[in-house]
C-alpha cells in the first residue's frame, strides 16, 4: 500500500501494530517529527485517520501531544473526542435511558470509551517536509485511497 511513494501499509495491517489508547502514548509516539495515524475499533472497523506534529518549525514538532489529548477524552479543543462522544457515547446513553449530569462526567465517559474500545497505528516522518507529507497522506486516505474510508472523517 503506497501513496506518493510512501509505504503506508503499517497503518492498515497487522494485529501486532495496534496500540490501545489505554497505553501511555509517550511509550510509542516519537517526540519529534510528524505522524499520521489510523484508529480502529475492537471489531476491526476503520473509524478515523489523523495527523500530528504540524508546527511550522521542525524543532517544535512533537506528535505526542495530540495522542495524549485523544486518550484523555476531554472534548474541549479535540475534534476526535467530540466525534467519539457524539457517535458512540451519546447513543449508548440514549440506549440505556439514564444519565445523571455532573461536571466532567461526559469527558470521563468519552475517555472510558476511547481507552476501552479503540486502538491506533501510526507512521512517523522526521524530514523538514514531514508536515506536508502527513497532510497529503491524510487527505488521500480520507478520500478512500484504498477503497475504504474512515467512518468518522472520510470525505
Amino acid at each position: 500500500m503506497t501513496i506518493d511513494g510512501h509505504n503506508v501499509s503499517s497503518l492498515f495491517e497487522g494485529e501486532s501494530g495496534l496500540i490501545s489508547f489505554s497505553e501511555d502514548p509517550r511509550k510509542h509516539i516519537p517526540t519529534k517529527g510528524s505522524v499520521i495515524y489510523t484508529v480502529w475499533d475492537r471489531e476491526g472497523d476503520f473509524i478515523y485517520v489523523g495527523i500530528s506534529g504540524l508546527q511550522k518549525s521542525i524543532e517544535k514538532r512533537n506528535p505526542q501531544s495530540r495522542m495524549i489529548s485523544h486518550a484523555s477524552g476531554r472534548r474541549s479543543g479535540d475534534q476526535f473526542c467530540v466525534y467519539i462522544h457524539d457517535y458512540f457515547v451519546i447513543p449508548e446513553l440514549v440506549k440505556n435511558g439514564s444519565f445523571e449530569p455532573a461536571k466532567g462526567v461526559l469527558d470521563k465517559l468519552t475517555k472510558n470509551y476511547i481507552q476501552s474500545h479503540l486502538n491506533y497505528r501510526f507512521l512517523s516522518f522526521e524530514s523538514d517536509d514531514s508536515d506536508v507529507i502527513v497532510r497529503s497522506l491524510e487527505k488521500r486516505i480520507q478520500a478512500g485511497a484504498f477503497g475504504i474510508k474512515p467512518y468518522l472523517n472520510g470525505t
